[in-house]
């Protein structure tokens, strides 16, 4: 187990009922744990940024099939991505579009490249990024 360190920080009372608020409807078990979950975020993203290791993350996109050669254009920028692809999965939406979900893993800048050319694809609607840095530890 790692050890801990405690501290104390003063913040406006109406800004930890709010916080206090997300944390019952988001069922932390306590104020240390959600923090400890925020610390962790801006650290992962602050070294991610760097793009000096490797990460995992998704890029979540939705698009159009009626609009001509939207699934080939996606299909390139998956083939010609230097991040490591592990998987691609479609399905169909009620509104007749499709949503995919890449996993891959490799550099910020990597996994950045292939998320802007998805999403500057014509036919594309929507498109995301979400990461995960393996080496933050709890």
């Amino acid at each position: 187990m790692q050890r801990v360190t405690r501290f104390g920080v003063s913040i406006p009372t109406s800004l930890i009922q709010q916080f206090d608020n997300i944390i019952e409807k988001e069922k932390y078990k306590n104020r240390s744990k959600a923090i400890s979950e925020l610390i962790r975020a801006k650290v992962s993203e602050t070294e991610f940024m760097k793009g000096s290791h490797s990460l995992i993350g998704t890029i979540t996109y939705l698009y159009d099939p009626t609009i001509y050669s939207v699934l080939n254009k996606i299909q390139d920028a998956l083939y010609e991505s230097k991040a490591n692809v592990i998987s691609n999965t479609i399905c169909s939406t009620k509104n007749d579009k499709i949503l995919g979900v890449l996993t891959c893993s490799g550099d910020w800048f990597d996994i950045k490249d292939t998320y802007r050319r998805i999403n500057t694809t014509k036919g594309v609607v929507y498109c995301n990024t979400s990461f995960a840095n393996p080496a933050i530890i709890e």
